[in-house]
């Protein structure tokens, strides 16, 4: 069952239950192609249906103006075309229906520049800054940059095309690889497997199997591929992205029962890895208890220009969605803070790690 059913999207109140939502542009929840975060470690696969309980907030961004910056990618150029263009508009005083008759298009076309998930047209960029006055056409050939960046392939899209759609599992991996390619830091939450960015490929393929059994060989290898290009992001020179992952302690259990080799060959990558000063690795022990984390994994893409709105990143077995806005990214922040309080710090997660590995000498 869909919330299409309805004809209406849910809305996520303050207090973390969910209402009927209005016509306004907060609370929505949007289709997303987006990945199964927990067996197949965020960001290669991709349901259709929606997440009950999230929405994709339109919410207002307080960008500032700023040049692009150098050797940002597609999706950075699009979310600060479209934070721009929000910006312009509403400095003008104009709703989305309004400039969409203008223009004679749809609302959902100008929605979806705004929020940088439309490929972006120079004509669509110029008749805008024409539309929203004086002040927005002098910023034109800057967002005429912004423009041309944006409609770029992003490295990614050589595989995407590989890939076989399975119904509620798998598809377009787009978005998240764009993301995370994007991101200045990435913190994760969850109880099932070690994250994609952190496994070494014979563990990747057992978990990609496992969720993807109607899937070739061929286009497991391709998957796996893919997953290796994308932990080039923890070696750039040029700012590694920052990883912080904090596991359930039932990922460690469940690794050690499965293939030895296997186990093995993860558990010393991962170690390995901690070795790093820009990877943290925490496990969350049984000794704690109940949090809130345990409700669901998430990541939270986090970018260090202000212009860019940072992203959260959530998935079920039903489907997943992004979440963008200041309320609930800010929620997010704090269940993992807390979440990060309780867990076991770096020693006492290398001294779990070491002990699961010794089970096999």
């Amino acid at each position: 069952m869909s919330w299409a059913t309805f004809g209406r999207c849910p809305e996520v109140t303050r207090d973390g239950h969910l209402r009927p939502s209005d016509s306004s542009t907060q609370g929505r929840i949007r289709p997303s192609f987006p990945t199964i975060s927990g067996a197949v470690g965020i960001g290669v696969l991709s349901p259709r249906r929606l997440v009950p309980q999230l929405y994709d907030a339109l919410s207002s961004c307080n960008c500032t103006r700023g040049e692009v910056a150098v050797g940002q990618g597609p999706t950075t150029s699009r979310r600060r075309l479209g934070a721009e263009l929000r910006r312009f508009r509403e400095a003008a005083g104009m709703t989305l229906e309004q400039a969409a008759d203008a223009l004679e298009c749809s609302v959902s076309k100008i929605s979806r520049l705004e929020t940088g998930k439309g490929l972006p047209k120079q004509r669509d960029v110029r008749d805008l800054t024409r539309l929203y006055g004086k002040d927005a056409e002098a910023g034109l050939e800057r967002l005429l940059r912004m423009a041309r960046d944006g409609s770029r392939a992003g490295w990614w899209q050589e595989y995407t095309p590989l890939l076989t759609a399975e119904p509620f599992v798998f598809d377009g991996a787009d978005r998240y690889a764009a993301l995370e390619s994007e991101a200045s830091s990435i913190k994760v939450f969850d109880m099932s497997a070690f994250h994609g960015l952190l496994q070494a490929p014979r563990y990747a393929r057992q978990i990609l199997e496992a969720v993807l059994p109607h899937h070739s060989g061929s286009e497991l290898d391709s998957l796996i591929d893919f997953r290796m290009k994308r932990q080039e992001v923890l070696e750039r020179e040029d700012s590694p992205l920052r990883l912080h992952q904090i596991i359930d302690e039932s990922v460690v259990h469940r690794l050690v029962e499965m293939d030895p080799e296997v186990a093995v060959a993860q558990l010393e990558h991962v170690l390995g890895t901690m070795e790093s000063d820009t990877v943290t690795i925490q496990v969350l022990p049984f000794s704690v208890g109940f949090v809130r984390a345990l409700q669901g994994p998430f990541a939270l893409l986090e970018f260090d220009d202000s212009v860019d709105q940072d992203v959260v990143f959530v998935e079920t077995h039903a489907g997943a969605s992004y979440l963008e806005g200041d309320f609930g990214v800010e929620t997010f922040k704090g269940v993992f803070e807390r979440t990060q309080a309780k867990a076991l710090g770096r020693t006492g997660t290398e001294k779990l790690l070491r002990n699961a590995l010794s089970t096999f000498d």
